[in-house]
């Protein structure tokens, strides 16, 4: 388990330069409205590349390029007409960037049962990443498991203990291959999870076999 309930730099500067997956730049955009801090490193970040890219050699421009810019000015403020979503919307524990992404609140999810107190809901369009939404009651155990890749987790109302490390709302919990773990719904709260893992799941625990092959 990593040691901080932050994003690593690494995953923070890849996103300040563009090229993160769809699924972990969706999860750093939503980390981000909690978390000050990890704002701030990826603002310098941002600057950083901004200089840099200042920097290098003039590209030519496309014969039309002149001709794109103007017809966007002059199209109709359509993006601009429509009220942005608050980053932290009161009585929603959904912050905006999933919330845009779902097309909905939280209220209007459709979860799939997957174990006695937990739902999942799968999230489409992320290529190899498989992102997902947790629903889980206070007391439920997550089976332990391991995986083949990177697997984040950002707490998004609750709390979640994983070993002796508590994870309350904003919260980041990263774990790869190094990592077998259970982690364990606390408090009294119902607790929502953003999830992105590339790579498989596989469970070890004594009914890892049988989860598995549910698990596909």
């Amino acid at each position: 388990m990593k040691p901080d309930m932050h994003l690593p730099q690494t995953t923070l500067g890849t996103y300040a330069e563009g090229s993160l997956p769809d699924g972990m730049s969706l999860l750093v955009a939503c980390h981000l409205t909690y978390c000050p801090a990890c704002r701030e490193v990826v603002s310098s970040l941002e600057c950083l590349c901004g200089g840099l890219l200042a920097e290098e050699p003039p590209v030519p421009a496309a014969q039309d390029c002149l001709a794109r810019a103007l017809a966007r000015l002059e199209a109709p403020a359509q993006a601009e007409a429509r009220p942005a979503l608050p980053a932290l919307e009161a009585g929603s524990p959904l912050p905006a960037p999933l919330r845009a992404r779902l097309g909905c609140g939280a209220e209007a999810i459709r979860w799939s049962f997957r174990l006695p107190g937990l739902s999942e809901y799968r999230m489409e369009g992320f290529g190899n990443e498989a992102v997902s939404m947790i629903r889980a009651r206070p007391g439920v155990r997550i089976p332990a498991h391991t995986h083949s890749g990177e697997e984040a987790t950002l707490i998004l109302a609750g709390q979640m203990r994983d070993g002796e490390r508590v994870f309350a709302r904003g919260d980041v919990s990263c774990a790869d291959e190094d990592d077998d773990h259970r982690p364990e719904i606390i408090g009294s709260e119902t607790c929502l999870c953003l999830v992105v893992l590339s790579g498989k799941l596989r469970f070890t625990g004594p009914f890892g076999r049988a989860l598995n092959l549910l698990n596909g």
